[in-house]
């Protein structure tokens, strides 16, 4: 189970490509993405299928969040796709790639395209994928439903078991009491009593802080 959890980490590997321009039907990422060639073993030992997996079966704790402050040229909105429970984190990310490329493995280009110096790199860049912390940064509403359509197409066809939205929300919640508000009552959807009695003894803590 361990290779199905998601998990925070720093932020250092960062997967990139474009939407192509011809989308027709889609059975996955690659009918609606162009990732690009990263080049290095970090890349070639499996860390894009563990990724994939891991977004899958964690699938029903996924959701699209907008970044209105960081546009492209196209006065399009930044968006991610990312798991609820840790967007704080991946704020985080999100605002340090939007404004330095520096520190990671491989040149990430968002910050090139926020700033519009897209056009002096000739890069068509407008997708970004952080392995390791398992979400999507993209820009454009209108791509999030092909994003969507992607990932359930592939949870299809790969055969990928969805987790169990319980034995997981009762994991994240174990193992990140530093979890928002926000978050605890997103994992506590299914109301299962193991996840309540955890949460109850969260706010019991906190309120005696």
């Amino acid at each position: 189970m361990q290779q199905e959890l998601l998990k925070r980490c720093p932020c250092y590997l960062i997967q990139s490509g474009h939407f192509k321009n011809n989308i027709h039907d889609i059975e996955g990422r690659k009918d609606i993405i162009e990732l690009n060639y990263m080049g290095s073993a970090e890349f070639e030992g499996g860390e894009l299928f563990n990724s994939t997996k891991r977004m899958l079966v964690n699938m029903d704790f996924y959701d699209f969040f907008s970044f209105p402050n960081y546009v492209n040229e196209k006065e399009e909105s930044l968006m991610v796709y990312a798991p609820k429970m840790y967007i704080n984190h991946i704020a985080n990310i999100v605002d340090r790639l939007a404004n330095s490329s520096y520190g990671l493995k491989k040149y990430c280009t968002l910050n090139d395209v926020i700033r519009n110096y897209d056009q002096i790199f000739k890069t068509k860049d407008d997708f970004w994928w952080d392995i390791e912390n398992d979400f999507y940064i993209f820009f454009g509403e209108n791509h999030a439903h092909l994003i969507k359509e992607a990932q359930i197409k592939m949870l299809e066809n790969k055969k990928i078991k969805l987790g169990d939205w319980d034995e997981l929300a009762e994991y994240y919640l174990l193992k990140n009491p530093d979890l928002s508000e926000e978050a605890i009552q997103f994992l506590q959807q299914k109301k299962s009593n193991s996840i309540k009695r955890y949460i109850k003894k969260i706010r019991v803590q906190r309120m005696n802080k």
